[in-house]
């Protein structure tokens, strides 16, 4: 994709992100992170975390490493997993029994389940949308 291509589509997704226009913030987003193997949906409804995720859109996806408890079920959001994360904050750092990647989590749910929260120390942002 040419740098200005990029810069429009860019642009019209942070547009889309922005609440009603007049530049005030959603009150929530669904966010996709990436991982070595595989992705994951949140819902953010911070708007220092909103921030953040938009803001690593615009650079190297890195807005912090997602860490939230997980729950069974999809929630509605993490679409394609048996699982989700709710109360969903971006930290700095984690311990690393919480770490792996999201075909990890599907494989080994119970233990994740038992463990209580997931934070993958590897996801980067790939998109952000209005909840």
């Amino acid at each position: 994709m040419r740098p200005l291509s990029f810069a429009l589509a860019l642009c019209m997704v942070l547009a889309a992100a922005c609440g009603d226009g007049e530049g005030s913030p959603p009150d929530s987003v669904v966010v996709t992170f990436e991982t070595p193997e595989g992705s994951f949906m949140v819902e953010l409804d911070d708007p220092a975390a909103i921030a953040r995720v938009q803001a690593a859109l615009e650079g190297d996806g890195r807005a912090g490493i997602p860490n939230g408890r997980i729950v069974g079920g999809n929630g509605g959001i993490n679409v394609g997993h048996d699982w989700h994360l709710e109360e969903v904050e971006l930290v700095d750092m984690t311990i690393e029994v919480c770490d792996g990647t999201a075909a990890y989590v599907d494989a080994h749910l119970e233990d994740y389940l038992a463990i209580g929260r997931y934070c993958p120390w590897s996801a980067t942002v790939v998109a952000v949308e209005p909840a």
